[in-house]
């Protein structure tokens, strides 16, 4: 198993479906189940930046061995979930740790 640190970002704009706190950590522990092939072990909101509407850091411990695959998979959810009136009003970046911080 490994640690992908992940920083989630949605900027201001239009979403069809409105995204909130609490509405991005239930999407997040379902897409990553404690007991999945992948798992959310912890997830911080950070104050965003101007044209941010939320950035949250993650970390996903998981068996993938491309960690792109987790990167791919937040963003098909948050399409799926929130419709962004554009797919660029997401960013996901993630990172190989040695260790869950």
């Amino acid at each position: 198993m490994r640690h992908v640190n992940c920083r989630i970002i949605l900027y201001e704009g239009n979403w069809r479906r409105k995204v909130s706190s609490d509405s991005i950590s239930v999407l997040l522990r379902r897409t990553f189940p404690e007991d999945g092939e992948c798992s959310l072990d912890t997830l911080d909101f950070v104050e965003p930046n101007e044209d941010v509407a939320f950035e949250i850091e993650a970390v996903v411990t998981t068996d993938w061995s491309d960690k792109e695959n987790v990167s791919d998979t937040i963003i098909e959810e948050v399409l799926h979930r929130f419709e962004p009136e554009y797919e660029t009003m997401i960013e996901v970046e993630v990172w190989e740790t040695d260790d869950a911080c």
